[in-house]
Formats: C-alpha cells, structure tokens, sequence
C-alpha cells in the first residue's frame, strides 16, 4: 500500500486508472486543503486481482473545542461525488472479494497506526463506483440523482423537458431576462454570484455550513475549470449558477437567485448550461438531487431529465472505542444516523 501526497504522483494514477473527472483531481481537494484547514491523501493499493486508489481529506478532530484533548483524526470526501476507483484484472468475482478483505485490512490497520477513528465517503453516480465497496464500507443509498443525457440532437432535448420547464423558459426569454456566460470572471461577477445564492440561502433557511466565503467561491475559477452562467432582468442579476467541468461530464454545481413572479432564472440558465455542455461535446450535464428525497429541489431538476442515477455514501468506523467516547462526550443520542455523528455539534462547515 503507498501514501500519496504529491500532485504529480496522485494524477500519474490517475491518468493510469483511466479517470480525468474534476472530482477525483488533486487540483479539486486543493481548494478544499486551502479553504478548510485539511490535509490531502491518496491511497494506492494492487495485487494480481485488482487496483484501488482512494482520495480523501484528513481533519484534525482535536481543532474542535470540545475534543481538544484528542490527537485523532477522520476522513471525508470533498463536497460533491468522489470516492474510491477500482480496476479488476479478472472477473472471478471471488477472487476479487477476497482481494478487496485483504486491501480492507490492510487499510484497516494503517488507518488505526495514524489515528484515524472513521471515514465518509461520497460516491461518484454516474461512475457508480459503489460497486465492490460494500465489503470495506457500510454502503447506503442516499437518494437519486438527476443527469441529462446530451446525446441526442438540441430540439429533441427540449422537447424532453417536462412541460412546466419549457414554459417557464419560453416566459423567462420573452420577459427580456438575457445570459451572460464567462469562464474568467471579474469581481463584480462574483459579486453578484454571491448575492444571489446568499438570497438562496435565506430563502431556505439553509444551513450555515452553506454560506461559503467569497474567496472560497473565486477559487473556483483559479483551481478548477468552471463557468459562471448569469441571468440579468431589467440590468439587475437575479440568478447565477457555477457550474464545473468534468472529463465528458458538465456539473450543475452551486446556484442562486431571487424570486421575482412571471421570471424563472434558474429554468433559463439551466437550459443555457445544457446548450453549452452539447455544443462543447459533453456527454452528460449532471444536476445532482434535492435537499433531501423526492423533494421540490429533486422535482425541479427532473424536469429537465428522466434519467436517474442512485447516490451512494460510505460509511467506515476503525476505532471504535474512541469513537464512543466522542460521542458520549457530545451526549448525543447513538441511533442518530449523521456520521460521524461526535461532529454533529459542529456541522458549521462543509468537510
């Protein structure tokens, strides 16, 4: 088993493992390793049966007051779809089972020599790289996931938005609602971004762990390959999207607006974003879910597409014994299912 620290290294297994997505890139847990006081690692295991390389975050648990005492640390995926990859070199489906126990002890019992106590995994749904997992993590299904498939022709596209979608688009143009579209955007840009998600945010009444920092936001577009799409009504900005850019696949990623009855922002600058990905030869945009299952947010993304895809998380404890202890000293109740649940108390930040 090797540690991967280096970008050089981390995207030279990458580019082995087949894998360009934005979410696997050491280039996306940088910004999080600057924004969020984490460390990045990669884990790099093969025998004769099979490859794996996990990226994750560590976060020193001591740096909250509470467990100050405590020189341990836990795992997280960065905000948004990653997880472990796999390649298989058979398909004897024992053989690979077998090879994944040994890799999860292996795993195990490094993760106790470097005070790990758990990890969370946030699974990628269109690589679907749950699959196999289910033997080192507890696997849940989390809710579905929406993508638009963009290979077929435009006109045929939006004649598959639902309905609603296609009014609420047709409406918002005729209002004289106008996009702008910018890879490289200036100050007042971000701005405006801001104080439209931050308008979202209220409207919501969306956790504090959402309320991402303006130079969190900007380096979106120094570290990543992202687009900013914007809707203007009457010179004024009432919506504005990032969206991130994957190998063939475009990510609806973080979004706000204000509501001003008769014009629907979002619906335009979502179909906008679908005619970008299709004209710059994107397989898929992908619009992710709601806030929870089946919910109004999940209802407004599939009426742009009916394809669904299941979202899975990881879940793994390698100390037991201080995990409890945390707990205990948090005084929360075991049958709660946030994980890692002693971090329920401080659920202020996104990782």
């Amino acid at each position: 088993m090797e540690v991967i620290k280096s970008k050089k290294e981390w995207e030279g297994i990458l580019y082995d493992f087949k894998i360009s997505d934005i979410f696997f890139k050491y280039a996306y847990f940088e910004l999080y390793k600057k924004h969020y006081n984490v460390d990045i690692e990669g884990i790099y295991w093969e025998d004769k049966n099979i490859k794996i390389f996990l990226g994750h975050l560590v976060r020193d648990i001591s740096n909250i007051p509470l467990y100050k005492n405590f020189n341990y640390f836990d795992l997280i995926t960065p905000y948004g779809y990653g997880g472990p990859l796999i390649v298989t070199k058979t398909n004897d489906e024992d053989e690979i089972k077998k090879s994944l126990l040994k890799f999860k002890q292996e795993y195990y019992n490094y993760c106790i020599s470097e005070k790990y106590v758990c990890e969370f995994i946030r699974f990628h749904p269109i690589f679907g790289n749950h699959k196999y997992f289910n033997y080192i993590f507890n696997v849940e299904y989390i809710t579905d996931t929406v993508v638009a498939d963009l290979n077929r022709d435009i006109d045929t596209i939006f004649k598959s938005l639902r309905k609603g979608q296609r009014y609420n688009i047709n409406k918002t143009i005729k209002e004289g609602c106008t996009i702008s579209l910018t890879s490289n955007p200036k100050e007042e840009d971000i701005d405006d971004f801001m104080e439209c998600y931050v308008e979202m945010l209220k409207r919501n009444k969306s956790q504090k762990k959402y309320y991402f920092t303006k130079e969190f936001i900007k380096d979106h577009f120094n570290y990543l390959d992202s687009i900013l799409i914007t809707a203007k009504y009457n010179n004024n900005c009432i919506g504005a999207s990032i969206f991130i850019k994957g190998s063939n696949i475009m990510y609806y990623h973080l979004s706000g607006s204000f509501k001003i009855k008769g014009i629907y922002p979002n619906d335009l600058i979502i179909w906008e974003a679908i005619k970008y990905a299709k004209q710059n030869n994107f397989k898929y945009l992908f619009l992710g879910g709601g806030r929870g299952s089946n919910d109004s947010l999940f209802k407004f993304k599939a009426g742009f597409s009916s394809e669904f895809k299941p979202f899975y998380v990881g879940k793994i404890i390698f100390d037991e014994d201080i995990y409890k202890k945390l707990v205990n000293i948090a005084k929360l109740d075991n049958n709660d299912n946030f994980f890692p649940l002693y971090r329920k108390i401080v659920d202020d930040t996104i990782v």
